[in-house]
């Protein structure tokens, strides 16, 4: 199959691939945080000071990385029944819950959520993940606390260190939720999960050309492959953080994909800096979102199109859109890449703290995992942190899914330089 791969490759390299350009604004529940090296400030405003008092423990045994006497005082740390929670909020901030989301499916949420519990109204902040820290961090310095529910996507660490563990932001994780959730993900309050993997044009393909990152580095798909340009988008540089992180798995990968031992350059400390520098200087083509990508891969009618690494969620564009998308979603070494974990926490001081726990109650599918919540986020590549919700039928199994080992504070602690190696190799 190899073999046949590579012939593919050589006759479709005797024609290059033409200059490719697209302007697009970057679909909101994929963009990652172009911002996360800023400082952002953890001054608590008025009201007690986050992180102080002991660490509570959430209801699924998880220890809150930085708990306040306003998280406890308020049941963070309890598994209550929704009815109850119901009851609470109807009676708080005037039945109003605020959630400031990246995504614009909340609004379908909305929808459904006001139907099932009558009273309660939701009002959704739909803004870019830049806007959404920046308008939550500065009122909550000013002691505005208008959000009860942050939705964001934690590729980076950012979150995770720069609000979660600085108490401006809470985990909640009631034990008839989260007990059956991997205590791998529990550092956050994780609602489901995204990956990226390489698209392909199934009209000119029975199967993905490609089955290794090292494939990229070859020059027959010299400036044939597509990607969000990791400096507009850390999500992707958290990609590249990782395969540093694991650069010997890299490595082992060099050397099944052409028989011997990588051999390093002066100014490739290891075998992941290697692939970075070489798949660089292999011409990638860059765009602002996933959107544009799969659309250039998909679009029939071309002679020579071009592969693109996209978010997995866009698979479903094969029938919104009619594109020719076939995916390399398995057997690709050493792993696809890195997932995105879409997480729900509740702010600090939150005006209705019943209304918040209910609200992530449903959007993770409630105890049986039955309600609503999660329905606009059931797609073809998006799965539930929870194996009781039903799974969309097509979808790939999430434990089937090869990802790299990644560690979200390494992400924080060496992304930077990661970036700066990437500027560096630059062609």
């Amino acid at each position: 199959m190899k073999k046949q791969r590579r012939v593919l490759g050589a006759v479709l390299a005797i024609s290059m691939l033409s200059s490719m350009t697209g302007c697009s604004i970057t679909e909101k529940e994929t963009a990652a945080d172009p911002a996360a090296g800023q400082e952002v400030s953890s001054a608590a405003g008025n009201g007690a000071e986050p992180g102080s008092g002991a660490a509570a423990e959430s209801g699924a045994g998880a220890e809150s990385p930085a708990a306040s006497d306003w998280a406890k005082e308020n049941g963070l740390d309890q598994t209550e029944s929704s009815e109850d929670l119901y009851r609470q909020a109807l009676e708080t901030a005037g039945g109003e819950i605020n959630v400031y989301t990246v995504s614009g499916r909340m609004e379908n949420v909305k929808a459904t959520f006001e139907e099932d519990y009558p009273g309660l109204t939701l009002v959704v902040h739909d803004l870019n993940v830049n806007e959404l820290l920046e308008k939550f961090t500065r009122e909550y310095e000013a002691g505005i606390y208008t959000a009860d529910v942050i939705h964001v996507k934690e590729q980076t660490g950012k979150i995770l260190r720069e609000f979660v563990e600085t108490g401006m932001m809470h985990n909640y994780q009631p034990e008839d939720i989260f007990g059956e959730v991997d205590e791998q993900y529990l550092q956050l309050t994780p609602l489901y999960f995204e990956a990226d993997w390489w698209y392909y044009n199934s009209d000119q393909y029975d199967e993905s050309p490609i089955d290794s990152w090292w494939d990229l580095t070859r020059e027959e798909w010299n400036g044939r492959f597509m990607m969000v340009d990791p400096l507009t988008d850390v999500g992707y540089m958290a990609l590249l953080t990782t395969i540093v992180e694991n650069a010997d798995l890299m490595a082992e990968s060099y050397k099944e994909e052409f028989g011997e031992e990588i051999v390093l350059a002066e100014d490739e400390p290891n075998a992941g800096y290697a692939f970075i520098k070489r798949f660089a200087q292999n011409n990638p083509i860059f765009d602002t979102s996933s959107n544009n990508i799969v659309k250039a891969v998909g679009a029939s009618g071309q002679e020579d199109a071009p592969l693109g690494y996209a978010v997995s969620s866009k698979i479903r564009e094969r029938e919104q859109q009619g594109y020719l998308l076939g995916a390399a979603m398995e057997d690709f070494s050493p792993a696809i890449g890195i997932y995105g974990m879409n997480v729900v926490e509740i702010a600090d001081h939150a005006p209705n703290p019943a209304g918040a726990k209910l609200l992530v109650r449903y959007l993770t599918g409630d105890a049986d995992g039955q309600a609503r919540g999660f329905e606009p986020y059931n797609t073809l590549g998006g799965w539930s942190v929870r194996s009781v919700v039903p799974q969309i039928e097509g979808n790939i199994a999430f434990e089937d899914l090869n990802v790299f080992p990644q560690d979200l504070n390494y992400t924080y602690d060496h992304m930077d330089e990661v970036q700066d190696y990437w500027i560096s190799v630059q062609p």
